[in-house]
């Protein structure tokens, strides 16, 4: 029997039998994967210190039994205990959480872990609007999964958008429209888009400096979660997630 240790963030989890749970985790070294906790949910000292609930970042080490793989044991380095005594900072997480388990799920990226790491970070010990955090993380996590939009360009003429008063966004061309290709596109303020431009080469650890006030933010919001759900095919927003002021 082999061991293999991995750093992951636990993303969800699901509980089995009495006392054990199966976590899916976002990994350094391998992505997305699914691992089984035993007894982690008994109460018991031997527990203490066992990585088992979500948003947690701990190290595991698991082995691979009949094709399941288990983990061997776990520890904490960093439980992000803020965001479990805010309601809108747990939110966020679930949100950023909801997020990385998508984009992860055949969309690997090396980037993304640090991203997810920032995030929750940012989200459990900064002011920053959580939710803000969360529309950084979506359009960066779209960047790195291969889905960046064109947002100096027209994604029709390649056209410069730079001096126009509002423009256009099409989900089907990836990016922005000048006023000649619009066509029936929905329109957003240059505002709007420059703060998706600047969220996207934005460090992950400068994340938290990120300000989106109405209506701009509004607008940011709507764009980033009807792209983020036409390329990446599937529903992306929890219930309750919405952006609120």
């Amino acid at each position: 029997m082999s061991f293999e240790t991995l750093s992951g963030i636990v993303l969800r989890y699901t509980d089995y039998r009495d006392n054990d749970r199966i976590l899916t985790l976002l990994t350094k070294e391998r992505g997305l994967v699914s691992v089984t906790a035993r007894a982690v949910r008994a109460k018991s000292k031997s527990d203490q210190g066992l990585v088992k609930d979500a948003y947690c970042y701990g190290e595991f080490v698991v082995y691979e039994r009949n094709g399941i793989e288990y983990v061997s044991a776990s520890s904490v380095i960093e439980a992000f205990y803020p965001i479990r005594e805010d309601y809108d900072r747990l939110v966020a997480a679930a949100q950023t959480a909801n997020i990385a388990h998508i984009v992860a799920d055949g969309h690997s990226s090396g980037e993304l872990f640090s991203l997810l790491y920032h995030t929750l970070s940012f989200i459990a010990y900064t002011e920053t609007d959580p939710h803000d955090l969360v529309l950084c993380f979506l359009a960066k996590s779209l960047s790195a999964a291969g889905y960046e939009p064109l947002i100096t360009r027209c994604a029709g003429c390649g056209k410069s958008v730079l001096d126009e008063h509002s423009i256009a966004f099409s989900n089907t061309q990836g990016g922005s429209l000048c006023a000649n290709c619009r066509g029936g596109e929905k329109t957003y303020s240059p505002l709007a888009l420059e703060l998706i431009r600047r969220m996207l080469i934005l460090p992950d650890y400068s994340m938290h400096k990120v300000r989106l006030k109405k209506p701009a933010g509004d607008e940011i919001d709507k764009l980033l979660f009807s792209y983020a759900e036409f390329v990446l095919e599937r529903s992306v927003r929890l219930k309750n997630s919405a952006r609120t002021e």
